[in-house]
């Protein structure tokens, strides 16, 4: 696959951000309500992030830093509150 024209690539990658930032809001709010959501595609959506970012330009793969770490502590404080959810359920008899 070619590269990404420079536009092109920042208009992907940001829809791509803006997806999977959508998406673990969804997740919190799925916890909120008292069910453990179903992350299963979470983990391709972040690969595909990752490899848009990494066959773009330079100058976008370094305006992407900031958003990849930002991203890295959502992703972890999902998998946080994921794991306090499952540890507060009710033990089964």
């Amino acid at each position: 696959m070619p590269p990404l024209s420079s536009a092109k690539a920042i208009e992907s990658i940001t829809q791509q951000f803006e997806s999977i930032d959508a998406y673990l809001q969804a997740v919190y709010e799925i916890l909120q309500e008292g069910h453990m959501p179903d992350i299963a595609d979470l983990d391709d959506r972040v690969a595909r992030l990752c490899s848009s970012v990494e066959k773009a330009p330079l100058e976008i793969q370094k305006d992407c830093l900031k958003r990849l770490d930002t991203l890295m502590l959502n992703l972890n404080n999902c998998e946080s509150s994921m794991v306090t959810f499952q540890k507060n359920l009710p033990k089964k008899v």
